[in-house]
Order: C-alpha cells, then structure tokens, then sequence
C-alpha cells in the first residue's frame, strides 16, 4: 500500500480506516500549479460534449412520476412493524424496483429513466390511515422529505456501507443484552431501519453492476466494452466497501447522493473537494491516475447533477414546490401549540411560513438545483488552508456547463492563495452567478461563540441554499418568517396584519407616539415577541420530543442519513430526533433591507423634519397609496436608503440588527440543548414574502416584492458596490453564523479582460478582509435580460443569481424576472 504526505501525520496508509471524526489532510500534489492554469482541463472532451447535448436536450423535456403503484402493505403482517420499519421497506422497495438507465459515454451512473423521460420517484406510503389522521390531529407529519443537512462522507468513502452496517451490529448486540422494554425495542427498530436502508443501497449499486455487465455484453467496441466492465467493477465495490480509487469515489458520493433524493432526501453535498481528494492525492502520487482522467469524472458527475433540470416553464414539474398540507404534507405546522395573542386566537410566526406556500410559482427553477451545494477551499479542521487540485477542477467543471447545479460556494479567508481568488473572479464572469463566496474569517468564530468546537466550527458547509452547518455532525433547520417589515406593519396597526389578521400585542396608538423611541420600541416589542414566540416552540419542543413542525415531528425518521451522520449511531438516535452532535436552528430575519429604508422614512419625514403627519401616513398606506401617489413618490425620493453608506440609515440598521442578535441570544439561553444562530436571509422567496407585508413606508405597494436576502432594495444602491459593502458590513454580520448574504450585480462593461478580472478578484478580498459575511455577484446586462424577457427560446441557459441558488431567466416568472431588470447594475473602476 503507498503512502501519502499528510499535514500534522507521519507516513500514514491512506486506505487504513481509522476514527472516522478525524479524517486524514494531504499536502496538495506537485500538479496544483498545472489543475489551475492548464487550458485543455477547461474544454470539453468528445465524451462530456457528447454528454453535455444529451442532459440539455433532456431538459427540454416533459417529465414522468413514477411510484404510485408500489405497496409495502400487500403483506398485511407489514401494518404491525414498527413505523419506522416500515419506512425502511418502503425505502428499499423503492430501490430495489425503480427504472435505472446506463447510457452510451456515461462514466458515472445513477439516473432514473424510462422511455426516455426522465422519472421522478416517490416513496411509497408507509403510514396507515391511522396515522396519517393522528398525525394532522396532532399538527405533525409523516412526511419522507428532509433537506438542510448533509452525510458524513469521510466515514462512507474509508469505511463503506458495510463498515458502518458493522458498526450497527455491535450496538445491536449491545442493546438486545439490555432488559426489554419499550425504549429497547424502539432502539432495536431504529437500527434495524438504518441497516435495511444501507443494505437497500448496496443492493441498488449492485443492480447498476448487473445491467453494466449485462451492456458491455451488447457493446459495439472493445473500448467500450471495457469501460462498462470497469463500471461494473466499481459499482460491486461501492458503496459497500471503502472506495480504492478515484472512480470509486466519485461513484461511491454519487450512489449515497442519488439513494438519498430519490427517496425525498434533497442534501447539500459537503466539503466535496475535502473529502474526495484523499484518493485523488493517492493516484497522483502513485502515478496511476491522471489529471485528465479526474478532470472527466468530475465532469460526469456534474452533468449528473442536472439529470432531473428543466428549462421550458411550460414543463415545470409542480409537485416540487406545491404544499401539501396536513398529515402527508412536507409543510404541515400546527400554530396552537406557539404561544397566543391577545384575544385573537393564535397567530405566530408560523403563519408567514404557511402563506407563501400558496404563492410558489415564483420559485419554479428551485426544481433544477435540489439542494445540490457544494463548497470548494477553505480553512480545514486542522487549521490549514484546503485548496487543492480537485478545487481547480471544479471551478472548470462550473465555468464549462451553462448549469445551475449544483450550487458551488468557495470558502475565502484572508490567507486564501490569491491564485484560487482570481480563478473564482473568472469562472464568476462567465455568468453563471457562481460561485457564492463565505468568509471563514466570520463564519468559524461566529459558531465557536455558539458553542461549536474549533475543528467542527472550520468544517462548517452550507446546507442547500447557502444557509450553514456543521458538516456530517448537525441536524439543521430553520426558523423562517421573522419578518422585520412585517413587524413593522405590526408596530404600526396595534399588532395587526393586512394579511394574517391579529398577530402580534398592542403596542399602542403610533399616532399618539411623540418621539421616534416610541415607535423603534414598539418594533422592538413585536420582533421579540415573534422571536420569544419561535424559539420558544423549536427550543421546547427538541428538549422535550415532542417537536410538531413539518418533517422534524415524532412521526418522521431518516434511517440512512442518521448512520452517516455522526454520532447517531453512538447516541443510538435518528438524526431528526437528537441523534447528531449538534441540532441547529436559524433564527432568519427577512425584509431587513425594506424595514431599514422604511424606519428611516417615518424617522426623517414624520419625527425630525415634521414634513408628514404619522395620521396622514397610515391613511396612504392603509389605502395602498391610492390617492397619496405624490407622497409615495416623495418618500422614495427623499428617504435615506441602505446600502449608500448613508449613516442616517446605517445607524437605524444598526441598532434593528443587534437587537435582534442579542434577544435571541436570550431567548435561545433557555434551550441550551438546540444553537440557534441568527441569519437575514429569503431564498429566492423574496416575491412570495412580500405578499405577506401591506403597503409600507418606503413606498412598496401591498403585496410587491421585498430585497433579497441582506441587499439593497432593488434601484436604492445608488452609490456604488463599495458604499453598499460598506453600509452591510455596519449591520452585525460578524455575529450571523447561519449567514447573511450581500447579493449584487455587475455590469459585463466593467469586467471585460484581465483587468475585470483583476478588479472583481480585488473587491472579493476586500470584502474577505473587511469582515464581510457572504456575497453573491450577477454578472449580466439589462438588455440581455429584456431580450430574453422577449424572446426566451433563444436564452434557455442565461442564468441569474436567486436568493439561495442561480436560476434560468427564462424559468422565473415575468414578477422576478422584472426584479432582476430593475437592480442597479454596478459597474467596477
């Protein structure tokens, strides 16, 4: 067996399986230089290029669900298994059965297919009619779909399935010697669940083998032939053994992927360029493996990630955004259970979540990422920089395919090689919106204050969209509809919504108010009622186990994913339910940039400069400005804005975010068993939020969109992408572990040729090196975007940057595409 230069290890065996916390860090390979600058890595081969009009093609194409037919019920014995059991064989039922495909050229396999069409599978029912009815009593769910965390493939990738099915016999034998009781009969169950679904996706790798053997026998050369023998190969190999190979791997990551979303599991896929480079490290230095070669398999599974895109609206396939509610539903809550308003009945947080499900069509290309992230570089556990060569090779996987997935975020920090900056600034010009940029230097810190190690804190990744966790080591999820607009609305009608109706206490007669304390006050006691309301909920209910939101109820369980999540398998829990090492939940604030500009308007026009009456401003927003249309316009006009480094403004931002820092520290203080870091962010479901908020102070109408994430409202960052940097870096995002995304865009003009590239490179280190938190750049023109608006046959791939992912223009709808349209577009001197 060779041996491998690791950092802080001496000449250790890069097969040997070891504590599976403490993976192996290699020393990048002399050939760094050359997966970074050699051009002919960057072009297609016969083969990708081959593969590359076959996936588009696909996508223009309707697709099929497939699934219904399947029951695990036939067996009436099969009712008196334990749920979780019983999702299990439905799991494996599922894999065992549903169409898969080896196409001509393909290296990596993993597609389900028939007839040609793509098919989308769906768990087969698992839950009697009994539990369905008692779960949706209850407010709870059993729901298949999880997101927002991902595997632990360092164990999978040196261990195999079947080293962690061995590890699940031992705590099996360990807990049968225990007295039988209810509580030992759950946990045997639980394992039980965890090894059938492992052994379920062995048995799927081994049905790939089977029809790769079955093909080679029917191909047309020799070549080929022993390509689909090779295939065969590796696909009896992993998942169940640990991966030899850098095929093995990249196969290995795929089948764990693949079994994962086809049976409602949509993950972030992790520190890819970590965890998969042992191997590549190993056949580079062995000499038994090529750049070439690496270069070709991560082009596979790249184009393996869009199997399932679409770029015709016309085709959109609904069921991925729809709500279903009630007991079957993936969006089921239950507000009873959070703590009541005065006299109004119940209202809470949980209300803003639920209504912008009805409006989801405007997150129709959410479809074509699944929460495919992967994140590049950054500082690893052991306190070194990560950059490497299989970073290089997917900055050219990204730049080479006009995709959307996977979404690719780059760690930065301040001693990031400038090499791997100025490549980042390249591949961003080339429009794809990606990738997404992290600082380290904010991130890590901002979780080691919240009680995460140093080592676990350095291996954060992002789950999904671009919201952070704890890789392989957390179960994450989010508190969304902390609205500060919406509370602002609150402040101001006495706790009532234009929407929702009563939510929130009356906090008096703002008419009556005499000072700007009173009304900041007031939306102080609205947002910490909100977040008192929220955190309350999620904190008692993970402490006490009886949690009814969505898929985290006592009715929902992820087998597989709990025995590749750390910790699970020791703790003897599933990962939904308290098995991981550490349960995050975001506290997520919305409409921060609108609540800003708005609180700045009645501060400036109603309290300092006494120009509008507080009686005059509530009647306008009360009829949506009909009839106050001067006014409207006057507050748009006259109003300090954020993000112009304007500190009238700036200092409202100020003091909005570190109240809602520190009184959710507090509020979390009580529930020392769940971090609840803070984030502003909206996904792209920055249309959908804006029609839960009424006619504001800034001018917004009911209904119309709010900013995304943490920028500036669209049309107000008049003074350059430098103010905007400089107004965000004022509003706390040193403390937002979860993250707090700056989104803005450049103008093509300004980043033409090297010295674009050199300027673009230059503002990403110095937003690093400020202390930003993340950023996201469009590089696009408006006239490509009104051509595309008119003419969307010709621009099926032209990509934009969303809230949470880049999505094709021409799938959003003409509401977001107009939003794009009217953001300023910055141009770089």
């Amino acid at each position: 067996m060779a041996t491998i230069e690791a950092v802080g290890i001496v000449e250790i065996d890069s097969r040997t399986s070891t504590n599976p916390d403490r993976p192996y860090f290699f020393a990048p390979h002399s050939s760094l230089e050359r997966a970074r600058t050699d051009t002919r890595l960057r072009a297609h081969t016969d083969r990708t290029r081959r593969l590359y009009d076959v996936v588009r093609e696909r996508m223009t194409r309707p697709q099929v669900t497939w699934g219904d037919h399947l029951d695990i019920f036939t067996d009436p014995s099969v009712a008196q298994h334990p749920l979780i059991l019983r999702r299990a064989l439905a799991f494996e039922k599922l894999l065992l059965e549903m169409p898969i495909v080896i196409e001509e050229d393909e290296l990596i396999v993993g597609n389900t297919m028939q007839d040609g069409r793509v098919v989308r599978t769906k768990l087969p029912r698992y839950g009697t009619q009994e539990e369905y009815t008692r779960a949706g009593a209850e407010g709870s769910s059993l729901s298949a779909h999880l997101s927002h965390k991902t595997p632990y493939f360092y164990t999978i990738l040196r261990q195999g399935l079947s080293g962690i099915t061995g590890d699940i016999d031992d705590k099996m034998n360990a807990i049968s010697s225990r007295q039988p009781d209810e509580e030992r009969d759950a946990k045997l169950a639980l394992f039980q669940a965890m090894k059938l679904e492992a052994r379920a996706v062995i048995a799927l790798a081994h049905r790939y083998a089977d029809r790769a053997d079955a093909r080679a026998g029917q191909a047309l050369t020799a070549h080929r032939r022993n390509e689909l023998r090779r295939i065969a190969q590796v696909c009896r190999r992993v998942p169940e053994h640990p991966a030899q190979s850098f095929h093995e791997a990249v196969q290995c990551f795929w089948f764990i992927h693949y079994a994962l979303f086809s049976t409602g599991t949509s993950l972030s896929c992790g520190r890819f360029d970590q965890f998969l480079y042992p191997s590549l490290r190993k056949e580079l230095a062995e000499d038994s493996g090529s750049l070439e070669q690496a270069q070709e398999l991560i082009d596979c599974v790249w184009l393996r990630f869009n199997d399932r895109g679409q770029i015709c609206r016309e085709n959109f396939y609904a069921i991925d955004n729809a709500a279903e509610p009630g007991a079957n539903g993936t969006n089921a809550t239950h507000p009873s259970k959070a703590l009541k308003v005065v006299d109004k009945g119940p209202q809470s947080w949980t209300a803003g979540h639920r209504k912008r499900f009805q409006y989801a069509s405007d997150a129709a290309d959410a479809i074509n990422h699944f929460g495919q992230n992967i994140l590049l570089s950054g500082i690893r556990p052991d306190g070194v920089d990560g950059t490497n060569e299989l970073t290089y090779l997917c900055l050219n996987a990204l730049e080479k395919f006009a995709f959307t997935s996977p979404v690719v975020t780059v760690r930065l920090h301040k001693e990031s090689p400038q090499e791997l900056v100025t490549r980042s600034a390249e591949v961003l010009k080339s429009g794809s919106g990606m990738p997404y940029i992290d600082n380290d230097d904010v991130l890590i810190p901002a979780y080691e204050r919240l009680g995460v190690s140093l080592a676990d804190a350095r291996d954060y990744a992002n789950s999904n969209c671009w919201e952070t966790m704890i890789e392989g080591k957390s179960d994450q999820e989010l508190i969304r509809g902390m609205n500060f607009l919406l509370f602002l609305e609150l402040a101001l009608f006495r706790g009532v919504s234009k929407v929702h109706g009563k939510m929130g206490p009356d906090t008096g007669d703002p008419r009556q108010f005499v000072t700007w304390e009173e009304l900041m006050a007031a939306w102080k006691v609205q947002t910490d009622f909100q977040l008192k309301t929220g955190i309350d909920y999620i904190g008692a209910g993970v402490a006490g186990g009886g949690l009814e939101h969505s898929n985290h109820g006592k009715y929902s369980f992820n087998p597989l994913l709990s025995a590749l999540t750390l910790d699970c398998i020791e703790n003897e829990r599933d990962v939904i339910h308290g098995g991981a090492r550490y349960t995050i939940w975001h506290v997520m604030g919305e409409a921060a940039s609108n609540a800003v500009d708005a609180l700045a308007a009645i501060k400036k026009m109603v309290f300092d400069e006494q120009s509008l009456g507080m009686d005059e401003l509530l009647a306008a927003l009360e009829q949506d400005w009909n009839g106050y249309e001067t006014l409207r316009r006057r507050l748009v006009a006259r109003a300090p804005k954020y993000a112009n480094d304007n500190e009238y403004a700036d200092a409202i931002g100020q003091e909005m975010m570190a109240y809602f820092v520190d009184r959710s520290a507090l509020h979390a203080s009580r529930h020392p068993s769940v971090i609840f870091p803070c984030s502003v962010g909206t996904f792209s479901w920055y249309a959908m939020i804006g029609k839960e908020v009424g006619a504001t102070p800034d001018g917004r109408r009911t209904g119309e969109a709010i900013a995304a994430n943490f920028s500036p409202v669209p049309g107000a960052d008049m003074s350059g992408p430098t103010a905007a940097i400089n107004s965000y870096l004022k509003m706390c995002v040193d403390c937002m572990a979860a993250g707090a995304p700056l989104d803005l865009r450049l103008s093509v003009a300004s980043l033409k040729g090297e010295a674009g590239t050199q300027r673009l490179a230059g503002l990403m280190r110095a937003f690093i090196e400020m202390g930003g938190n993340m950023i996201t750049f469009t590089v696009t023109d408006v006239e490509e975007l009104k051509r595309a608006m008119a003419q969307p046959e010709n621009y099926r791939h032209l990509r934009v940057r969303m809230g949470g992912w880049s999505a094709y223009f021409v799938m959003l709808s003409r509401e977001q595409q107009e939003l794009h349209i009217r953001r300023v577009e910055h141009g770089l001197v």
